[in-house]
């Protein structure tokens, strides 16, 4: 009786251990119920495997070259149609051609086709003190400032400027934004680019990708705006100090009825004012009689229109808009109408463009980009027409880990989609940094979380404020590098950059 009881715990461990075994070899990816089963590898300590080698072996079956190095191998004649066939065609066989491409020419110096417009206008703003803007498109590697705000700080205190820009209505990221804080009355409605509602044609999507609606009312004197009208208030954040004072803020908004009108007060003083514009997106400009540290805005609405939001600015210097929006491929940017995006071109003289994704992109189960290639090339494309003055910078993806044999090591999918992002910058003139090599290249994200203190979060994806500042640095290093060069001879007429703006229509300005 007490042997057969003792022989219960045995038979226990040694049918555990056979059904893993078992589960052991089944094939990867095998999914139950649409629930995708985790791999169990019941050797894995034992029978390690070098993640360098199968993610060496994966590239050479995908015809890919290593990692690309920062910057276009080579300058890439202009040919739309051609693009269009090349991205039709085989994907296996355009990765081929790009990677014996890239094997094939000389080393050449990063990123010079894409940054001119930028830098000869960084070069202005440090000459004569005028206004450099940039416009940074990002997921959640960048929300709530993060990186951003360390950069614009860094090139305020190079190149003068303050403030944090554009800043939207409302905001997922306002409880724990530090650059600004934001509040705002629950009635506000608002349309974005990942949002199931549909958008009407009275609130077309604006830059962010977002248009916020105020509630309605009746009621056209003022003295009734403050309690029952939508209202947004901003707080100028303590981090930086460029951004401690509003110098000047530009309310941004679309068509409506002559009666609108909004009620802005700064540090207490409050003032009425009109919504007179009709066009598409109108500026109403605001300018404290001193630099405020607050300033509050409500909306007393008859009819449809939408409000887009409020930047932060000084006439000169540098101004980096952050456009960050959580769980966004960078592929739903074409949700904005272009018409918007021209409108806002109009007065918004952008002179860099920043695409920043991929982590929402990446997966193992993928074995080519081109339908990113294929999707970013609209959204490039619809950038440098909307913003004719602007470069582009494509930035490559971070690091991103995966477990493999108990290990987290460097996900697979991040040198495939790396070459993507190359290419596309290659056919589109536009420059490229790859975040990935900056950061330390294979496993760096790795010890990124692991060292003490850390810079990234323990998903193995994302940044923490430490790792944002240090790739803020990455980044600076990177476009002062090219800021320094010699320069060179202007773009020629078939480039972006040497594309001329048409001027801008003059705004609304109001004296607070």
């Amino acid at each position: 009786m007490n042997s057969s009881r003792s022989q219960n715990p045995f038979l226990l461990v040694l049918l555990t251990v056979g059904l893993l075994g078992l589960l052991s070899l089944l094939k990867p990816g095998l999914t139950v119920g649409g629930v995708a089963l985790r791999p169990v590898r019941l050797l894995a300590d034992v029978l390690r495997k070098d993640p360098g080698a199968a993610r060496a072996a994966l590239a050479t079956a995908a015809g890919l070259a290593p990692p690309p190095p920062n910057g276009p191998a080579g300058p890439v004649a202009a040919d739309t149609a051609g693009l269009r066939a090349a991205l039709a065609a085989d994907s296996l066989a355009l990765a081929r051609e790009a990677a014996a491409r890239t094997r094939s020419n000389a080393p050449t110096p990063a990123n010079l086709p894409g940054l001119d417009s930028f830098l000869a206008a960084l070069r202005q703003t440090k000459a004569t003190g005028s206004q450099t803007r940039i416009a940074y498109f990002g997921d959640s590697m960048i929300e709530g400032d993060l990186l951003t705000g360390d950069l614009r700080n860094l090139l305020q205190t190079a190149f003068g400027g303050s403030g944090v820009g554009f800043v939207p209505v409302n905001s997922i990221t306002a409880d724990f934004r530090e650059t600004i804080h934001e509040t705002f009355s629950p009635d506000w409605y608002e349309y974005n680019l990942l949002s199931d509602r549909r958008h009407p044609a009275s609130y077309p999507l604006g830059i962010s990708g977002h248009a916020f609606a105020p509630r309605e009312v009746s009621n056209a004197d003022s003295s009734g705006i403050v309690a029952d009208t939508s209202w947004v208030q901003y707080r100028a954040g303590q981090r930086f100090a460029g951004t401690r004072r509003f110098a000047e803020a530009r309310l941004f908004y679309g068509p409506g009825t002559r009666r609108d009108q909004v009620l802005v007060t700064t540090d207490g003083h409050r003032v009425p004012h009109p919504l007179a514009g009709t066009a598409p997106i109108n500026e109403l400009l605001l300018k404290p009689g001193t630099p405020a540290r607050s300033m509050r805005l409500a909306f007393a609405t008859h009819g449809p229109r939408p409000v887009y939001g409020v930047s932060f600015e000084s006439p000169q210097g540098v101004v980096l808009d952050n456009f960050s929006f959580r769980g966004n491929s960078g592929m739903s940017l074409t949700k904005i109408p272009y018409a918007q995006l021209a409108a806002f071109g109009q007065l918004l003289d952008y002179r860099l463009i920043i695409l920043h994704y991929g982590v929402n992109v990446a997966d193992a189960r993928n074995k080519n980009y081109v339908f990113y290639e294929r999707a970013m090339t609209r959204v490039v494309d619809r950038m440098q027409r909307a913003f004719p003055r602007a470069s582009i910078l494509i930035i490559g993806m971070s690091d991103k880990s995966t477990r493999l044999d108990g290990e987290f090591v460097t996900d697979p999918s991040v040198p495939l989609l790396l070459a993507a992002q190359q290419r596309l910058a290659q056919h589109n003139h536009a420059a490229f940094w790859n975040l990935f090599e900056a950061m330390g290249g294979e496993n760096s994200m790795k010890s990124w979380v692991e060292q003490s203190p850390p810079l990234a979060n323990h998903d193995y994806t994302h940044l923490n404020s430490r790792g944002g500042q240090r790739i803020a640095g990455l980044l600076y290093g990177y476009l002062m590098g090219e800021y320094n060069r010699p320069t060179r001879p202007a773009a020629g007429p078939n480039r972006p950059d040497s594309t001329t703006r048409p001027p801008a229509s003059s705004p609304d300005s109001a004296n607070l």
